[in-house]
């Protein structure tokens, strides 16, 4: 009687201490689990939109002018931009890093050797290292000269 009784006492305490190490695991994972949903959902709260990707050809330069729209919920940074064009990638300088919040929108312009090429924009969410990259064709115009 008193075997019986040990073995299950032994048996109980066996199991309550698998228990806790699967409660004490789980609930490392759920660490884990929490700050990857508040990463996707912060992915699918961040847009941007680009209304106009144009180059411009006056007859003698062509002239990029570029629209970059935050339209997301998310705060975010501009890290790169650059141009894929016929004869290779050329990266567009800016002086700084531009933090744009929700609604608000950039516009940058440079003189590039292309006609018609992809625009490639790395954006991040602020203050992360959470990035994604938003491509576009240009437009190409041509003023006429009277």
């Amino acid at each position: 009687m008193a075997l019986d009784r040990l073995i299950a006492e032994v048996i109980l305490l066996v199991g309550s201490l698998y228990l806790g190490y699967t409660l004490f695991t789980v609930v490392n994972h759920m660490g884990i689990a929490i700050t990857f949903m508040r990463n996707i959902n912060e992915i699918g709260s961040t847009s941007i939109y680009v209304p106009d990707a144009v180059i411009v050809n006056n007859g003698s330069v062509n002239q990029l002018y570029l629209v970059i729209y935050n339209n997301g919920r998310m705060p975010i940074s501009i890290e790169r931009i650059y141009l894929v064009g016929v004869n290779g990638t050329i990266p567009i300088t800016m002086n700084n890093t531009a933090y744009l919040t929700p609604g608000n929108y950039v516009i940058l312009h440079q003189q590039v050797p292309y006609t018609q090429c992809r625009v490639y924009i790395t954006f991040c969410i602020a203050n992360t290292t959470i990035c994604m990259v938003y491509s576009t064709n240009t437009t190409n115009y041509v003023l006429s000269q009277p």
